[in-house]
């Protein structure tokens, strides 16, 4: 065990040691220890712990306005889209470093927030010019309810958007059916997404819908002729041992040439944590710094961040910092099984690395 600890650390040295986050591998040990096992905990809640995220009211998500390019979609991008050193880019620990090209040309991949209707009727046409003859897959990102109103995505939001944590992808997907074909001819308050706080509940700003046509993203995404995916991922936070799983599962159906779509609610945190592990994966060799730093200069999050920012909420920051440790076990998972063709599930890799 403590051969296998000293090698962790070393690849997080690499990582983080020399923006000066971790220098010592005792201080690595010991935090790593620490977070190993918060996604699986959090994902155990007691029901009465569980009951203070329950979804309370529906929330208005991405309007069903009228778009020019994909480019008006919030967090839209591609593989082939330039670098840029702005927004979450500029924190990045070394803002000089310029990543690697080499692998995206055959990443076939594309990433977003939540689509409208009338969003998914301009992604779609870029999708087919770019996929060519690649078959498409749109990959769900996310965990809490949500579909479509009218045209408009929504969802059934609960507070910080864990409205259905600790439950499993199956049960989501049937409830969420049960939901939305059932809003048909009722009318109901949506709220909007508050300006200041994301992960609030808006309570007075709220909107009367009459409610028209009521669909699943699921039902949506193949009434367009595409393929539809779903992780049950929850929001701001390392995923736990499940979904990483699930996640390989996606990984290894995926025909060698297939284009993918993610996306999550903002496009920010789940997306690119799962466009940089689908990067890791199809260009293993490649070091981690440049897979990393490219995902966020294509216009991801940072997954280095911690939490600093002037103002952050107190609650995320434990959590960022927490995902800035983790992620670099993804990339040891990667480099210890790019040879089996990732067929270990990650749970069973790091209950053989960590014994738990």
């Amino acid at each position: 065990m403590r051969n296998r600890t000293i090698k962790l650390a070393a690849i997080v040295a690499v990582f983080l040691g020399a923006h000066g986050t971790v220098t010592a591998q005792t201080e690595f040990s010991s935090t790593i220890y620490k977070f190993i096992n918060k996604a699986n905990e959090r994902e155990n809640l007691d029901d009465v712990s569980r009951w203070g995220y329950r979804a309370q009211e529906w929330r208005m998500e991405a309007p069903n306005k009228d778009i020019k390019s994909v480019d008006d979609i919030f967090a839209f991008r591609w593989m082939g889209g330039p670098f840029r050193n702005v927004g979450a880019a500029s924190e990045l620990p070394d803002t000089s470093y310029v990543p690697t090209r080499e692998g995206l040309d055959h990443l076939y991949l594309s990433g977003s927030s939540r689509l409208s209707d009338k969003d998914m009727q301009v992604v779609l046409p870029w999708l087919k010019e770019h996929a060519g003859d690649m078959p498409i897959y749109i990959l769900d990102l996310r965990q809490e309810t949500h579909g479509y109103v009218n045209g408009n995505h929504v969802s059934w939001y609960g507070y910080i958007n864990w409205s259905n944590i600790g439950r499993r992808r199956e049960d989501i997907l049937r409830e969420e059916d049960s939901i939305f074909h059932s809003l048909k001819g009722q009318r109901i308050v949506v709220g909007n997404i508050s300006g200041s706080n994301n992960y609030v509940m808006t309570n007075a700003q709220n909107l009367l819908v009459d409610v028209d046509s009521a669909w699943t993203e699921k039902e949506m995404v193949e009434r367009y002729g595409l393929n539809y995916l779903r992780l049950a991922a929850l929001d701001h936070v390392f995923p736990c041992d499940y979904v990483i799983d699930q996640f390989l599962d996606i990984y290894r159906s995926l025909p060698e040439r297939a284009w993918v779509h993610m996306h999550c609610q903002a496009g920010r945190g789940r997306t690119t944590l799962w466009m940089s592990f689908f990067d890791m994966l199809r260009n293993p060799d490649l070091p981690m710094k440049d897979i990393l730093y490219r995902q966020t200069q294509l216009g991801g999050t940072s997954l280095f961040y911690q939490g600093k920012r002037p103002g952050e909420q107190k609650w995320r920051v434990s959590l960022f910092t927490e995902t800035s440790y983790l992620v670099p076990l993804l990339y040891a998972y990667v480099q210890d099984n790019k040879q089996n063709g990732y067929s270990v599930p990650w749970s069973e890799w790091k209950r053989q690395k960590f014994g738990r």
